[in-house]
C-alpha cells in the first residue's frame, strides 16, 4: 500500500489549526516551512525510532573513475550539529526550500567515503547561482552522507554541480587519485511535487522507543553498513556495546599494506550503529592490546578504509603472538551531524574490554 504523502499530512495538520503557535513567530515560521511532528517525549539516551519517515526524490547518480555520487532531496527538516560532546539543533528557516543530500562512495568497493570535502553549487532558472557546503551527516535511512537545508528560490529547473575533494583516510589497499572531482546534476524544484513525497507519521506507541527504521535500498546506504559480526572478514577478537553503539574488534596477520612484517598484527575496530550497522566516522579511538602475557600496544587507532571491512579504526601492533585481550576506548565521540533518532546516542563511551 502506498504511503500517504506529505501533502496529506499537511492537510491533516492544518485541520487542527496553528492557533497555539500564533504568539511565537519563530515557531510559526518553522511550522509553515515543514510542519514536522513534535519530537517524541522522553527520548532515550540511545538510538530511537523517530517521529516520522520522509520520502526522497533522486536527482541522479554519477560516476567519475573510482568515485560515485548520488544527489537526492526532500523537504527541509530539523537536524543536530555535533561539537565535541554537545549537540546544536538546527531548525528549519522560513526561506528553506529543500533538504539536499549527497552520498559519496568508492565505485569499485562500494564503501562509503566519510571525511570528504563536499560543495554544492546550484544555478536557478533565471541564472542566479549560490553554493552551500553541506554537513557530514548520519541518518537511519541513508547512513553516512552530506546534507543541509537549502534556500533555492523560484520553482523551475536547477543545474547542480557537486564538487568532492576525496578524503585522505588511510587505505589498506590501492588508493585512488585524490584529485577533486565534479558531478553534474539537474534538479526540478516544484513545491507541489515536494509535498507529494511519501510521508509516514510514526504511531505514538512506537516513536521514541529504542530501535530504528529500516535503511533505504540504495548503494549509498549499503556502502555505509559495516559487515555483521558473524561474517566479519577477519578473525573476531570480541564484540561489545558501548555508548549506544556496537563494537566489533578483529585481528589479521596481514591487511593490505598495513601489516607487512612477520612480527606484526593488524587490529581493526569497527564502530557501528545498532540495528542498521552504519559506520560511525570521525571519532577518536585508542586501545591497549595484550599478547604473550604482556601488553604489546597502547596507542591510537587510526581511521582506515578497507574493501571488506569498510570504514574502521585500526593499528599495526608489533607482535606475532596471538592477541589475548584488548581494551578499546572512544576518546572523542563521532563528530558527525545527526538526523532524528541518532541525536541522543553515541556520546558517553565506557571502555570496552574484549
Amino acid at each position: 500500500m502506498r504511503k500517504p504523502s506529505r501533502r496529506a499530512f499537511l492537510a491533516a495538520a492544518g485541520s487542527v489549526g496553528l492557533g497555539a503557535s500564533a504568539g511565537c513567530l519563530g515557531f510559526l515560521e518553522t511550522e509553515r516551512a515543514t510542519r514536522e511532528p513534535p519530537l517524541p517525549d522522553d527520548r532515550p539516551d540511545a538510538v530511537y525510532v523517530p517521529s516520522h519517515v520522509e520520502g526522497m526524490e533522486m536527482a541522479g547518480m554519477r560516476t567519475q573513475g573510482r568515485y560515485a555520487c548520488a544527489l537526492t532531496y526532500t523537504f527541509p527538516h530539523r537536524f543536530w550539529l555535533v561539537r565535541d560532546g554537545d549537540t546544536d539543533r538546527v531548525n528549519v528557516r522560513g526561506e528553506d526550500d529543500v533538504h539536499l543530500m549527497v552520498a559519496v562512495w568508492d565505485a569499485e568497493t562500494g564503501t562509503v567515503l566519510p571525511g570528504a570535502s563536499v560543495d554544492i553549487e546550484h544555478t536557478g532558472p533565471d541564472g542566479e547561482t549560490a553554493s552551500v557546503t553541506p554537513w557530514q551527516m548520519l541518518s537511519q535511512q541513508m547512513g553516512v552522507h552530506y546534507g543541509d537545508n537549502v534556500a533555492l528560490g523560484g520553482e523551475g529547473n536547477y543545474d547542480v554541480v557537486v564538487r568532492v575533494v576525496p578524503p585522505t583516510t588511510r587505505r589498506t589497499g590501492d588508493a585512488p587519485a585524490a584529485d577533486p572531482v565534479e558531478f553534474d546534476f539537474s534538479l526540478t524544484f516544484d513545491r507541489s511535487a515536494l509535498d507529494d513525497l511519501a510521508f509516514e507519521d510514526i504511531p505514538a506507541d512506537r516513536e521514541g522507543s529504542r530501535g530504528a527504521v529500516d535503511p533505504m535500498d540504495a548503494a549509498s546506504a549499503r556502502g555505509s553498513q559495516a559487515p555483521p559480526a558473524d561474517s566479519f572478514p577477519i578473525s573476531v577478537l570480541g564484540t561489545a556495546e558501548t555508548g549506544g553503539a556496537q563494537l566489533v574488534v578483529g585481528t589479521a596477520d596481514r591487511r593490505g599494506s598495513l601489516a607487512a612484517g612477520d612480527d606484526e598484527t593488524y587490529v581493526a575496530a569497527s564502530l557501528r550503529t545498532p540495528h542498521n550497522r552504519f559506520v560511525l566516522p570521525s571519532a577518536s579511538l585508542s586501545a591497549t592490546v595484550d599478547a604473550g602475557g604482556e601488553q604489546v600496544f597502547d596507542g591510537g587507532l587510526v581511521p582506515a578504509l578497507d574493501a571488506d571491512l569498510g570504514y574502521h579504526y585500526g593499528a599495526v601492533v608489533p607482535t606475532s603472538e596471538a592477541i589475548e585481550a584488548a581494551t578499546v576506548r572512544v576518546d572523542t565521540p563521532p563528530q558527525v551531524s545527526r538526523h532524528e533518532g541518532y541525536e541522543t546516542a553515541f556520546f558517553e563511551f565506557p571502555p570496552a574490554s574484549l
